[in-house]
């Protein structure tokens, strides 16, 4: 999977300066910051921010020295608010360039609010501290937003797409005290990388239709191509990537489509959905939950999956589910087909062979590396087939469900095998 460079400061809650105990403290921090991945236009409402999307969540607070501790109590301060959005697109060779810039007139605050992107347009009006009293006497000060030439050029992209074109995006957000010694201004920076992940191309097993395309493992590795992406898992539970593969058997099916909705092999027992693919943990967090991302390959697992055999012919498709302003987006790949020869061979009693293919061989040639197995079935192995009799660690004696979880554990890197020995 392509590294994706990114610096982001999210999902802690950090203070970022404490003043001394006779001037009170004031202190400013995250409670959240949602991973977006694109951005519509048509989402944010700068005349009325309690339509813009949830993205972000400040916590900002003033305890007064001559106050008894509790929010509101003792003497307030005047501060001045500023929040400025900068964006590097290299598709239309904007460098660092301020899209947007607000600063409020000071005003008086004691207490304790939050602040996200639902508060953040023209008026700035709309703010209560937490214990429900409103945040009075914010006007604006400055604003400024992007060079005419400049907008112009992002607005024929914007309109063009409805969306901000991919690139990095810094939101920049600072607390200016007024006029306190012993008072210095507060920050928080945060940065998303838009990618607009809109790719999805499938790239191994299989092919289309008429291509034919055969393999020869019943535990084959799904590979596709798309464009990196994170999620916060508490703001969008539903992203990720998800696969499911079926049997395609020409004389039922009349399309892959058809055989793709029929009964699934993965998920087993197929539920009519798509298969949920692991995540991966980009950064821990707080509030919102964590900054996860994902892998573009994956293995046929070997549970939660009806087991594939030989002299068959499979399909099977992606969905990408991504976090964008208007909520999750879902993506489908094309269908992809393959086809596993038949490789000949008797059933045993026991049920250990399915297409004449033991299932033990098959587990085996999924925990040890390629070339030692082909070595090994060349060589002095030929003809080696497994009686189904597997022991653990030289005292116990596994089961066919107990060796596959194991081996399931063993591809997920959980635990490493030592050695293996054959009698």
């Amino acid at each position: 999977m392509k590294t994706k460079i990114l610096t982001i400061a999210i999902l802690s809650i950090f203070v970022f300066s404490f003043a001394a105990a006779q001037t009170g403290e004031l202190s400013l921090g995250t409670n959240y910051f949602n991973n977006v991945e694109v951005f519509y236009i048509a989402d944010f409402d700068f005349n009325n921010g309690m339509n813009n999307p949830d993205i972000f969540e400040y916590y900002l607070s003033y305890i007064a020295p001559d106050g008894d501790g509790t929010p509101g109590s003792g003497t307030a301060i005047k501060i001045s608010i500023e929040f400025e959005m900068i964006a590097n697109i290299p598709s239309l060779g904007l460098n660092n360039r301020r899209i947007i810039y607000i600063k409020t007139t000071p005003f008086d605050f004691n207490g304790e609010v939050t602040i996200s992107t639902k508060n953040l347009d023209l008026n700035m009006d709309n703010i209560y501290y937490t214990d429900g009293r409103e945040l009075t006497g914010i006007g604006k000060d400055e604003f400024e937003f992007i060079p005419e030439e400049e907008f112009a050029q992002l607005q024929t992209a914007i309109l063009s797409g409805l969306k901000l074109p991919a690139g990095d995006y810094m939101f920049n957000f600072g607390i200016y005290p007024e006029g306190s010694s012993g008072l210095a201004p507060l920050s928080e920076k945060q940065v998303i990388s838009v990618g607009n992940p809109t790719d999805l191309e499938l790239v191994a097993p299989g092919g289309l239709l008429d291509e034919n395309i055969e393999i020869y493992s019943l535990y084959p590795l799904f590979q596709w191509e798309s464009s990196d992406f994170m999620w916060t898992d508490g703001h969008c539970s539903e992203c990720g990537y998800f696969i499911r593969v079926a049997e395609y058997n020409r004389t039922i099916h009349s399309s892959i489509d058809e055989a793709l909705n029929d009964q699934a092999n993965l998920p087993y027992p197929d539920n009519g959905r798509f298969y949920p693919l692991p995540s991966q943990l980009v950064a821990a967090g707080s509030g919102r939950g964590d900054l996860l991302t994902a892998n573009n390959t994956f293995q046929y697992p070997f549970t939660d999956s009806k087991p594939l055999e030989n002299g068959k012919t499979y399909v099977w498709q992606i969905q990408k589910v991504f976090p964008t302003t208007s909520g999750s987006e879902l993506l489908e790949s094309g269908i992809f087909v393959f086809s596993i020869p038949s490789m000949g061979g008797g059933d045993d009693t026991d049920g250990s062979t399915s297409g004449g293919s033991n299932i033990y061989l098959q587990i085996l040639e999924q925990i040890i590396d390629a070339d030692t197995y082909n070595a090994l079935f060349s060589g002095e192995l030929v003809g080696f087939f497994p009686t189904g009799v597997v022991t653990l660690n030289d005292t116990q004696q596994l089961t066919q469900d107990q060796l596959t979880a194991l081996a399931s554990r063993v591809l997920a890197g959980q635990i490493s095998i030592k050695s293996i020995g054959v009698e």
